[in-house]
């Protein structure tokens, strides 16, 4: 095998777990998946293949996932006659603060799961430092780039199949 097929080969096991039982369909980017589950961490620490270092963390992808989540946060409030922009604003901050993501990130979807982390950041199991709130960046990520896989409905379908408005 040369260096491309073992590259391609490593970065489709990278992918693998995520795709397989979180999206639950294989992404038309990878190294875009990778982008959103890389910690930069990870790329200080000596890695199998140097097309890795061209991947970085895309913030990008948080921001625009940002939007996403708050529109489809929007679109899923009960509108009726009660409904007030201000109701609506505090259902939308509710579930799309960084806290809430957080916790829904690693309690529900166990995100901190498909990361690729640093080894320091793994032993010391960042994600649970109250402190932090980089799951729900993480979050923020994936949903961006689920948005430009799939598209909104695509958002709306991973929500909806990992019960995000479901209150415990």
């Amino acid at each position: 095998m040369d260096d491309m097929s073992d590259w391609t080969g490593y970065r489709d096991r990278i992918c693998y777990p995520a795709e397989t039982f979180l999206l639950k369909f294989p992404v038309k980017d990878k190294e875009r998946l990778i982008s959103a589950i890389i910690s930069n961490a990870f790329l200080n620490e000596k890695i199998p293949f140097e097309q890795l270092k061209t991947i970085h963390e895309d913030h990008s992808l948080a921001t625009l996932g940002d939007y996403v989540l708050d529109y489809a946060i929007i679109a899923n409030y009960p509108v009726n006659e009660t409904a007030t922009p201000q109701k609506i604003n505090d259902f939308r901050e509710q579930y799309g603060n960084n806290t809430t993501l957080h916790r829904y990130a690693r309690d529900c979807l166990h995100l901190q799961e498909y990361i690729l982390w640093g080894p320091d950041q793994r032993a010391k199991k960042i994600w649970n430092q109250e402190s932090t709130d980089m799951l729900a960046d993480r979050f923020e990520m994936l949903i961006g780039a689920i948005y430009i896989e799939k598209g909104l409905n695509g958002v709306l379908e991973f929500l909806t199949t990992h019960r995000f408005f479901e209150k415990d």
